[in-house]
């Protein structure tokens, strides 16, 4: 979070100096190394899974078919998780379906599915209604596919381009369904124009700044409580499906690029 390792540098550090209300106390219920298996693909998860509770169709504890595509990373897995917990009929979506069903099963998926586009297939603007909701970390045609399934006044979380950064889609499913496309930002910003009315040319921006931080803190507390609540230890071992040393990182960083990993890696820096 606060964009450490894009903006900031120690994104693997062993030690990080910091802003104090950067830092947030340990859950109880989460070990250091589970709280760095959730990291920034379990807090991204959370948000959207808040995202379609508030802005779209579903109702904590009504139930409603989610869809969770990019289901066997890192944020489809844990998405999938918290989703399942939280009362929904999770269908998880993977082009590695066949060899991460049972994984997927698991984590609490009712279905696995291949994937939403067959080869070849023509894009239709309107589908069959077929989600109350969706977690999308893949963008490009499976995003566009699933705006084009949505049940009217559904909602996609979109926070992902593995597929792609285009998405060809039309204006039909907004106008004649209701539908919304909800983007999540992954890293929460602590003091970005834009976020909690924060301006970079205001003279007054310290005081807007304070508030921003204030508010962004209370959102990363919300977010570690829901976490905590819907997201069981046992589940994060699970998904948590390897640890490396900070030697291996380039090799483990060649996986990811190609697609190959499942779950999250946690980094040891002492290795």
């Amino acid at each position: 979070g606060n964009k450490i390792g894009q903006h900031f540098d120690g994104a693997f550090a062993t030690w990080l100096s910091c802003k104090a209300g950067w830092a947030v106390r340990r859950p109880p219920s989460f070990s250091l190394s589970q709280c760095m298996a959730i990291g920034s693909a379990g807090h991204t998860a959370m948000m959207c899974v808040m995202h379609l509770e508030e802005s779209g169709r579903l109702t904590y504890g009504n139930g409603g078919d989610v869809l969770v595509t990019g289901a066997a990373g890192g944020l489809g897995s844990i998405a999938v998780a918290i989703l399942a917990n939280r009362g929904y009929r999770v269908v998880a979506s993977s082009r590695r379906a066949a060899t991460h069903g049972d994984y997927l099963q698991s984590l609490g998926a009712a279905e696995v599915i291949e994937g939403l586009v067959e080869e070849g297939a023509k894009l239709r603007p309107l589908d069959k209604q077929r989600w109350d909701g969706v977690v999308d970390s893949v963008g490009g045609t499976t995003l566009a596919t699933a705006v084009a399934q949505l049940k009217y006044n559904g909602a996609v979380a979109s926070t992902g381009v593995a597929g792609g950064g285009e998405v060809a889609t039309t204006v039909y499913p907004f106008i004649l369904r209701g539908v919304r496309l909800l983007g999540v930002d992954s890293t929460l910003p602590w003091a970005v124009c834009g976020y909690h009315d924060f301006q970079q040319d205001d003279p007054d921006a310290s005081n807007d700044w304070a508030a921003a931080a204030v508010a962004h803190r209370a959102e990363r507390l919300r977010i570690w409580d829901a976490l905590e609540r819907d997201l069981p230890a046992e589940t994060v071992d699970k998904i948590n499906t390897a640890t490396v040393g900070l030697s291996e990182l380039p090799a483990q960083a060649g996986t990811i690029l190609s697609g190959n990993t499942t779950g999250r890696v946690v980094v040891d820096v002492s290795r």
